[in-house]
């Protein structure tokens, strides 16, 4: 067996005992994870970047506190991914601005791959459509977004987000339910919102234009 068949538990007690390699295992496993995660609330890239970076470092001065018996590495990481972004919204306090998304589509459709692979002539669009997402999922509760993110962003199963956040099954998928509505409603508003002030900026007799056939 390597070391990369080892289980996150398993190479904790190994960073402990000063491997600093198993450390670099475990960031390999939870940096995709972690950085989607904070990028469902933060908007720009250099702060998720840096903010995962932070994550990490924080996991890493404080690992000798991790517990195996008190629950999941997992579950230990994504919380210290939790307080990093607490922190930095409090202390920056913005409000990114979203965009739309229709009201009868999912969630899961909304943030399809992004890839040029998957179709070149609308990669870059649906890259564009999934970044005004992340934006309007930045603008609902933390515990909404949070649990949105974990589902939609890293994939995870209902029972290990209840676990990783402390909450009944029912309470996440409740929170999942009303999430997904949340998010449609305020992407839809800001919709709304955008077209009447095109239409304010219209010339005068252009916007009546517009609108005979």
């Amino acid at each position: 067996m390597t070391t990369l068949d080892l289980s996150d538990e398993e190479l904790v007690k190994l960073v402990l005992s000063q491997d600093q390699d198993a450390f670099a295992l475990l960031v390999d496993r939870y940096k995709r994870g972690i950085t989607n995660f904070i990028g469902a609330s933060v908007r720009g890239s250099s702060d998720v970047a840096d903010l995962a970076q932070e994550t990490f470092l924080r996991a890493y001065a404080h690992l000798g506190t991790y517990n195996p018996s008190l629950g999941r590495f997992s579950t230990w990481i994504y919380h210290i991914a939790r307080n990093v972004v607490r922190t930095f919204l409090g202390k920056s306090l913005r409000r990114p601005a979203t965009a739309s998304i229709a009201e009868d589509r999912s969630f899961e459709e909304t943030v399809a791959d992004p890839s040029r692979e998957a179709d070149p002539a609308g990669g870059v669009l649906r890259a564009e459509a999934e970044a005004e997402v992340r934006a309007a999922l930045a603008e609902l509760p933390e515990r909404t977004r949070t649990v949105l993110a974990l589902r939609y962003y890293d994939n995870m199963e209902y029972q290990t987000i209840a676990q990783t956040m402390g909450l009944s099954l029912g309470n996440v998928k409740t929170l999942i339910h009303r999430g997904k509505i949340a998010l449609a409603q305020r992407m839809r508003d800001r919709e709304q919102h955008a077209v009447a002030k095109s239409l304010r900026a219209t010339p005068s007799g252009i916007g009546h234009a517009l609108f005979v056939f």
